[in-house]
């Protein structure tokens, strides 16, 4: 047997009304914008960190395949690595730029700004959405719902469109926060993640044999490591592998390499 409820409509247009009249208090509304932005910021942060920790296990493959000389494989090891890696910015760049729109909300819900601040941070809030909407879907959905959120906070605070409205001003002043959070996240990815190995130089794999030391000599300095391995490559090399193989950074490489030119040791044609 089915059981129905029946449901006094006199009751549901009096909550409704009484919805109207009393509305949710627009600091209470604020704080409900800065706590949704922070739960997207928070689900950026996870995202990040599991897209850390694919490029890790992609990197290590890239190398097994680049020592085993399966270099088609470490290609698509290296590809992939690309990829995530600009996932990763875009993801960085707009948890950067929310980060930047909390912080002028609480100034807002602090001191009562509204008017004069909503424009600019509803304008930041589209540009990330649209931004992220082909990364990370389901985060643009719940922007869209937040942007919707913060027009609702501007009218009530009184602030009505017109013709009037700058929103040149507003674009621009969002155009400049997602890019300074573009560029860094740029450097926050290089810090974090470490350099893709070039394929453009790679040699065919000669299996490196120790370099003998004569009796009474001391070891061999890394300038003449790098010079001999350089010469059992033919006079090409692979940075990153270089570095790996000698023990060393790709960094200290570098200058080895740049001091090694700069005494005339080597010289460096580019292509």
């Amino acid at each position: 047997m089915v059981q129905f409820k029946w449901r006094n409509p006199k009751i549901s247009i009096v909550k409704k009304i009484e919805e109207k009249i009393r509305p949710m208090p627009l600091k209470e509304r604020i704080a409900n914008a800065i706590y949704r932005l922070n739960t997207q910021k928070e689900r950026l942060d996870q995202i990040i960190m599991r897209l850390q920790y694919r490029d890790k296990e992609l990197f290590q493959r890239c190398i097994g395949a680049q020592m085993s000389n399966d270099i088609a494989r470490a290609r698509i090891y290296a590809n992939e690595c690309a990829e995530i890696r600009k996932i990763v910015k875009t993801a960085l760049s707009s948890q950067l730029a929310l980060e930047r729109v909390i912080i002028r909300l609480q100034t807002v819900h602090e001191f009562g700004d509204v008017i004069l601040q909503m424009s600019p941070i509803m304008a930041v809030v589209k540009e990330t959405k649209d931004k992220i909407s082909g990364v990370v879907p389901e985060v643009a959905g719940e922007l869209e719902r937040i942007s919707a959120l913060l027009n609702e906070i501007r009218l009530e605070a009184g602030e009505v469109e017109s013709k009037d409205l700058d929103i040149k001003v507003s674009n621009e002043e969002a155009e400049k926060v997602l890019q300074e959070s573009s560029i860094i996240a740029e450097q926050k990815v290089r810090e974090r993640f470490p350099e893709i190995p070039s394929f453009e130089t790679m040699p065919t794999l000669i299996e490196k044999q120790p370099i003998p030391i004569a009796e009474g000599e001391g070891p061999i300095s890394l300038e003449d490591q790098v010079i001999e391995y350089i010469k059992e490559c033919g006079g090409k090399i692979s940075i990153s592998k270089c570095a790996m193989e000698l023990g060393i950074s790709t960094n200290e490489l570098k200058n080895i390499i740049e001091k090694l030119k700069e005494d005339g040791k080597i010289s460096i044609e580019s292509k």
